[in-house]
């Protein structure tokens, strides 16, 4: 789960300051309360009536809030990566036009010959196809073609590089690499290395290192190639030599078309997987789902032991008289709560993530489905009247909707702190509905 330990820690404390209000605002009240009228004590109640459903309606919306964060800072991630790659796709893109355009210009002009171009095409699809491969991995393109008959064919970023793919004597193209160096002995000297095609680098490489007693049982060609490639390597121990990206085959004028096409179509073929992979990566998960409502589950159940607690100690019960049953109860309350957390917050990460539905808007639903089955079962026990159920569901629905557009508002106005916002805003829209209700509507 992507959402920060600050980010979690200031919901909970938000919440947790909330029923710290509302304990204050009744010590204040019962302290006062030898010494007020009846009028002002029911005033004073009302306002910690207001403050205990108000810690309620908040915590429902600390599960949208944490929601919310949590698939913001998901998306975010989404969006980055898939900007990444996109980034690189087109980077990519841009190497591909740029061979193809070379790739025309070398068979239109048949630079080099019939014995010679492939050694031009082999340059830039070397070039080309290794920036392609760089930005596949998210890795700065460094090859530079030359193209200026210098010691020279091109550079990897300080490195530079000689390519000889050349098949004339059957030596793999090591007697192009002994002409070479005997020409330009400071090619060496700066560090330069040689490159040769990836399928003559295979046999070069293999033979290098085969033993002795394994090569004397090699047919006549290859044991005639493996002594030439040993007393090369003991000759020029100074000469590195690595492979292309391609073979001797793969540019041949002939051939180039086709693998530029391959190329292509390769290259469009691994972003669409990186694509995919970050999106599997950045998708909802079990985890994430059982985090939300562990989370949910200790705001809600914390905020419901609260409000019971300060309920006791409201009723004129002094800590040290507590009894088991009052522990009881508590428990109880934390335990309920903790349920409807769990629940509430499942219910919206599945419906945000799986239905689009915004977390502001599922929760409130939730909420007001809880506070309305509340009343239905208070009805059911015969509590309360119809008139009275239909009358406590209305106001279920109104505080429910004025804490959830608070919340919305709040997270507007505090977009550089989105959680404290929603969280105020919450309150604020629940305490003001609250207030109507036990006022104006007693």
């Amino acid at each position: 789960m992507y959402l920060s330990y600050k980010g979690i820690i200031a919901i909970v404390s938000g919440v947790a300051g909330l029923a710290g209000v509302g304990y204050g605002i009744y010590s204040k009240a019962s302290k006062t309360k030898k010494r007020t009228c009846t009028d002002n004590l029911k005033a004073e109640h009302i306002v910690t009536d207001i403050i205990r459903d108000s810690a309620n309606e908040v915590s429902g919306q600390a599960d949208a809030v944490i929601v919310d964060a949590v698939n913001a800072i998901r998306i975010n991630r989404l969006l980055k990566a898939l900007a990444r790659i996109d980034k690189n796709q087109a980077g990519a893109d841009e190497e591909i036009r740029l061979l193809k355009a070379e790739v025309q210009k070398l068979l239109t002009s048949n630079r080099g010959g019939t014995k010679g171009i492939h050694g031009f095409i082999g340059e830039t699809s070397q070039v080309h196809i290794s920036n392609i491969k760089a930005f596949l991995n998210g890795d700065e393109p460094l090859y530079i073609l030359l193209d200026d008959n210098s010691m020279t064919d091109y550079t990897r970023g300080i490195e530079i590089i000689q390519q000889k793919a050349c098949q004339a004597g059957g030596h793999l193209g090591l007697d192009a690499i002994k002409r070479h160096k005997v020409k330009y002995p400071e090619f060496v000297e700066e560090g330069g290395i040689y490159q040769i095609p990836k399928d003559m680098f295979d046999r070069y490489n293999r033979l290098k290192y085969l033993p002795e007693d394994v090569a004397m049982k090699l047919r006549k060609e290859d044991l005639r190639l493996w002594k030439y490639i040993r007393a090369f390597t003991e000759e020029n121990p100074d000469v590195t030599i690595e492979p292309m990206e391609v073979t001797y085959s793969d540019i041949q004028a002939g051939n180039i078309e086709d693998t530029v096409k391959r190329v292509e179509d390769e290259t469009g073929t691994e972003f669409e997987k990186q694509k995919k992979a970050v999106q599997q990566e950045n998708a909802p998960t079990f985890e994430e789902f059982l985090k939300i409502c562990g989370i949910s589950s200790a705001i809600e159940g914390g905020v419901s032991a609260g409000t019971e607690f300060i309920e006791k100690l409201k009723s004129g019960k002094k800590l040290s008289e507590f009894t088991k049953q009052d522990y009881k109860d508590i428990f109880s309350k934390f335990a309920i709560g903790s349920g409807k957390g769990a629940l509430r917050g499942g219910i919206v990460y599945i419906a945000t993530n799986i239905y689009k539905i915004p977390a502001a808007v599922i929760s409130g639903i939730v909420t007001a489905v809880f506070g309305v089955a509340r009343e239905g079962y208070l009805l059911f026990k015969k509590k309360i009247t119809k008139e009275q159920f239909r009358k406590n569901s209305f106001f279920v629905v109104l505080e429910t909707v004025a804490s959830t557009g608070g919340a919305s508002l709040g997270r507007h106005l505090c977009k550089k702190r989105p959680i404290i916002g929603a969280l105020v805003g919450s309150i604020l829209g629940s305490a003001s509905a609250g207030y109507v209700r036990r006022t104006v509507f007693a």
